[in-house]
């Protein structure tokens, strides 16, 4: 393992190690970019099944393959991207920006495309697909760039302020979403969602690095690249729980999720608003999470926190065992079990980006980011797939169940690891 140390390229005014996060300028930048692309996206993630759901009457092998869509590319194109942004450090700012311009376009078109009369599944798996390319590059691109702006001591305090910013967004977006499908349509959602990418792009353009514009090429390099990324992470004793709890996470959380839209929409028979207030439910509780983790970290150690959040927020998908017995009860049930899953997982995910970006050395942060990804996100069709078949087959109430077990024996994969051991997060990045 290779420390990583604070130097003068991650922060061009200075070294400002012991200030807060919002000290530096360009966080602010980024910080902005973050929230804007998150609060439209939110929108689209409550407002594209609904869309699939509502509009187009997609049945539920459709849903689920709208959402294999979605994450496919995640699987094909994570390691080009890690490779690309690991090779052109400056220019990784200006493929996000790229990309959030593309993603304008593309989202842009299935409102048109509603309005027209002209929508369908086809053209709209064709779109989303297209969409999670960028989303891909952007965001293997994002997590490179935070460190190169902050040194270490601050990435914590960075990403907790990333985090609350993305759950405020979950909290106006999917609410928002809701209201905006109940009262207007699902195409105006999406109409918004592209001007939350437009807005990430303006934040982003000023945001300026004094980095060398590439890293040393080695000819048919690419491969043995892209395999060492993933032996890093895979061996990285530290990186691979995550990893393992990452994958196993979005692997059974995709089912969760499906079968509680589905359960919502066609058994339930719940509104969009009442599905966005359980969304924003959860996202006010990532805020606090992600707010207030930092706080926790200091008082009780840097390992311990980790652990107890995850079987927090894993946990609490199994209350909805209980949603067939709820009656008139089931949105508080449901809104009550998105609050606490929130609040575990928002505080989780602070710690554990940290941990990785602290842990792994900044010449291959791209690479080893696009392995993780590449494994962890690639779990995510799969689990559609599988989310859909099991909706299909045993109905919406099965695969929202066999989700939440899944979801909640993540958990054991960072508590049978070191990771409950570490006092700090200087103690994952020391040799």
């Amino acid at each position: 393992m290779v420390s990583v140390t604070p130097g003068a390229p991650k922060e061009v005014d200075g070294d400002r190690s012991q200030a807060p996060a919002w000290s530096n300028p360009h966080f602010r930048r980024l910080w902005r970019g973050s929230a804007a692309s998150t609060l439209g996206a939110e929108m689209a993630e409550l407002a594209l099944p609904l869309f699939a759901l509502v509009t187009l009457s997609a049945s539920a092998a459709q849903a689920g393959i709208l959402r294999v869509v979605q994450f496919l590319p995640f699987l094909l194109a994570t390691l080009p991207a890690g490779l690309l942004v690991d090779r052109f450090r400056r220019g990784r700012l200006r493929l996000m920006i790229i990309a959030d311009l593309g993603r304008v376009f593309l989202v842009a078109l299935v409102p048109v495309a509603a309005w027209t009369g002209v929508a369908s599944m086809p053209g709209l798996y064709v779109v989303v697909f297209a969409v999670a390319l960028l989303t891909v590059l952007f965001q293997v691109a994002d997590f490179a760039v935070l460190p190169a702006i902050l040194a270490e001591e601050q990435l914590v305090d960075a990403n907790g302020k990333l985090s609350a910013a993305q759950s405020a967004a979950e909290i106006g977006g999917r609410g928002l979403g809701g209201l905006l499908v109940q009262a207007l349509s699902a195409p105006v959602a999406l109409l918004l969602n592209a001007f939350g990418y437009l807005m990430s792009a303006v934040s982003l353009s000023r945001i300026r690095l004094t980095e060398p514009d590439r890293l040393p090429v080695v000819r048919g390099s690419a491969w043995r690249d892209a395999v060492n990324g993933i032996g890093v992470t895979i061996r990285h004793r530290y990186v691979r729980p995550l990893l393992g709890e990452a994958a196993t996470f979005n692997l059974f959380n995709e089912a969760f999720i499906l079968g509680l839209l589905l359960y919502a929409v066609r058994d339930a028979h719940l509104n969009p608003l009442a599905i966005g207030a359980v969304f924003t439910a959860g996202g006010l509780g990532s805020f606090a999470g992600a707010w207030f983790g930092a706080r926790f970290t200091a008082r009780f150690g840097y390992g311990r926190v980790l652990l107890v959040t995850l079987v927090l927020g894993n946990g609490a998908p199994l209350g909805v065992l209980f949603a067939n017995r709820a009656g008139a009860g089931l949105l508080p049930l449901l809104c009550a079990v998105f609050v606490v899953m929130g609040v575990g997982i928002g505080m989780a995910n602070v710690h554990a980006v940290s941990l990785r970006q602290a842990a792994i050395p900044e010449d291959r942060r791209g690479r080893v980011n696009a392995a993780y990804r590449l494994i962890s996100w690639g779990a995510i069709p799969v689990g559609a797939a599988l989310g859909g078949a099991l909706a299909t087959q045993a109905g919406p109430f099965a695969a929202m169940a066999v989700g939440a077990v899944g979801v909640s024996l993540a958990t054991l994969w960072v508590a049978l690891s070191g990771i409950p051991t570490l006092a700090s997060i200087h103690d994952a990045a020391r040799p």
